[in-house]
């Protein structure tokens, strides 16, 4: 099982998150954190259930230098599932908001994935923007070239991404050694 569990969210889970997931798993293989790292797309809205990635998408992908085949199925992010994600990424601040409202609903004690945009990585994006304005354009009413500059767009995130979970990581590791290292200097009582 992976250390870390990041879910990409858009709309429909057709278009931006299933392309979302499909350059950061590609990212995660070239710095060899695949293993470590678990990624999912979803959607918030119930339209599109059990379609395929959006042709349009595919081109984009595979014009941006990924290889097929993308095994995709749009499917609804289920409130029950969050506890299994340590990191929610959304396109815009509308699906930000949403899962923020799920995550809020999570009965206390249960782990919460962290929620941020995934333009929050952008190193066109200026610092102090705010959520409104980072949105991953969505091309969806738009032609083939929108879908390429999305894609090629969402790209330029990646080394800011990657950095931060590795950051997170780092922080895990740290964890368990620390955790280690108390059960190592806990002493044993015997009966």
């Amino acid at each position: 099982m992976a250390d870390f569990r990041v879910l990409t969210v858009c709309t429909g889970n057709m278009c931006r998150s299933p392309a979302a997931a499909v350059i950061l798993r590609q990212g995660l293989v070239q710095e060899g954190l695949s293993d470590r790292i678990d990624v999912g797309s979803a959607g918030t809205s119930w339209d599109s259930e059990g379609m395929p990635m959006d042709d349009r998408t595919v081109k984009a992908l595979v014009s941006a230098g990924f290889e097929e085949p993308f095994d995709h199925t749009a499917r609804t992010v289920h409130q029950s599932e969050l506890v299994g994600w340590d990191l929610v990424l959304a396109m815009t601040a509308e699906h930000a908001a949403t899962m923020r409202r799920k995550v809020d609903q999570i009965p206390e004690g249960e782990p919460r994935p962290d929620v941020l945009l995934w333009r929050q990585f952008d190193p066109v994006v200026p610092a102090n923007a705010r959520e409104e304005d980072m949105a991953v354009p969505d091309p969806w009413y738009e032609g083939q070239k929108a879908f390429d500059r999305t894609v090629l767009g969402m790209i330029r995130a990646m080394p800011s991404l990657v950095l931060y979970l590795r950051v997170q990581l780092d922080a895990l590791d740290s964890a368990k050694k620390r955790a280690g290292n108390s059960e190592r200097r806990t002493p044993t009582h015997r009966a």
